[in-house]
């Protein structure tokens, strides 16, 4: 007998050591986590569209991939032409109005305060050769982000065309084996990223349509650009409306005046407590079900134990934990041979009053008060 084996077919253990073994693979992957969000995003943006397409269509699905992921890159290249042909005319237009600009800037008398500030021009470029490193290190960065877009892209792309193929490969593995079981959670991190990413674009969208009647209410130049960096930023939570607010001040205040900065610093704290205390709490409690304190509670420890990148990992860390919660539910129910499936709620746990019946052994009818009701039965009869 394989005594370690039936050890680990026990609930408990095989837990524990699913748990274990789902954690360490996270964290060793830990650096691709921004490779599974592009692969995750570009896989279910073209599954989307390609199950529409066939189901409009009735063209076969690879057929029907090849389409949306043309018609994607066609228009990718569209805008990528259109943005760098605006750069080059921008470009252009600067080297001919640069003199002009360069002898405004130095009259500028915030360029003198800051020229006070740091000791003159000399002082300023000595600090600029001092950062060229750290922007080296960004541009590698950048670099490296549109890696990941490209592997993220192509292992998409990959999916997509093996569908088939994956599912037929995924039906045969035992679910409850730890292959099976580390599989079906991986599966779960895909679905909490791919929320994630819906969440923070609707608290994105939000944020700029609110914005955009300040701006063109104060007439604060360059709205496109602004609008962009509204949008992007807002995709960061909680940091990302801050540094745009303080962005939008600076502007506003070469439009305005200090009015101007007290109107972008107020929508700031609006904005920034709408999204922390109403959308995000609102948003999140769709997929998991506990109180908005929580949620937020959650947020500020996870950014005192990750960083900056907590901010991020709040959600899906409460979304794993809930979907592996309620596999374990629903499978202490099965095991006891609960009548019902359970969901997210512990409150479906099935629970009796009742007493188990249990078979006769001839031995209680030897007890007085157990057969007392018979008797005074049949003498009622």
């Amino acid at each position: 007998m394989d005594r370690v084996a039936n050890f680990l077919s026990e609930k408990t253990p095989r837990r524990f050591l699913a748990i274990t073994a789902f954690l360490g693979g996270l964290y060793l992957f830990r650096h691709l986590a921004l490779l599974l969000l592009f692969f995750v995003g570009f896989e279910r943006l073209f599954g989307w569209g390609t199950r529409l397409l066939s189901a409009r269509t009735g063209m076969k699905r690879k057929h029907a991939v090849f389409t949306v992921v043309g018609t994607f890159l066609a228009i990718t290249f569209a805008l990528a032409w259109f943005g760098i042909g605006k750069t080059i005319r921008t470009f252009t237009e600067m080297q001919e109005t640069f003199p002009e600009r360069l002898a405004d800037l130095r009259e500028n008398p915030l360029v003198a305060r800051i020229q006070e500030q740091f000791g003159g021009t000399e002082s300023i470029i000595d600090g600029v050769k001092h950062y060229a490193g750290d922007a080296i290190s960004a541009a590698s960065a950048i670099g490296h982000f549109f890696v990941y877009v490209l592997i993220g892209f192509i292992l998409a792309l990959v999916f997509l065309l093996e569908h088939e193929e994956l599912c037929t490969f995924w039906n045969k593995v035992d679910p409850r084996s730890l292959a099976g079981t580390l599989g079906r959670w991986l599966g779960h991190v895909s679905d909490a990223t791919i929320v994630t990413v819906q969440l923070q674009l609707i608290v994105a969208v939000f944020n700029t349509v609110t914005t955009l009647p300040v701006l063109l209410l104060l007439r604060v130049p360059h709205v496109g650009a602004l609008m962009l960096l509204i949008f992007v930023s807002a995709l960061v939570p909680v940091i990302g409306n801050i540094v745009s607010g303080t962005v939008l001040s600076l502007l506003a205040y070469q439009v305005k005046g200090w009015l101007g900065v007290g109107i972008f610093v107020g929508l700031t704290f609006i904005l920034h407590k709408i999204e922390s205390y109403y959308l995000s709490p609102r948003l999140t409690a769709r997929h998991v079900k506990i109180p908005g304190f929580l949620l937020i509670v959650s947020l500020l420890a996870c950014e005192h134990v990750f960083g900056f990148k907590g901010l991020f990992l709040s959600f899906p860390i409460l979304f794993v934990a809930g979907r592996i919660r309620t596999e374990f539910l629903e499978e202490d129910a099965i095991v006891s041979g609960g009548p019902i499936v359970l969901s997210d709620n512990p409150d479906q746990l099935p629970t009796s009053t009742t007493r188990p019946q249990v078979e006769p052994t001839g031995i209680e009818l030897d007890s007085p008060k157990l057969s007392a009701p018979a008797a005074e039965h049949e003498l009622a009869e």
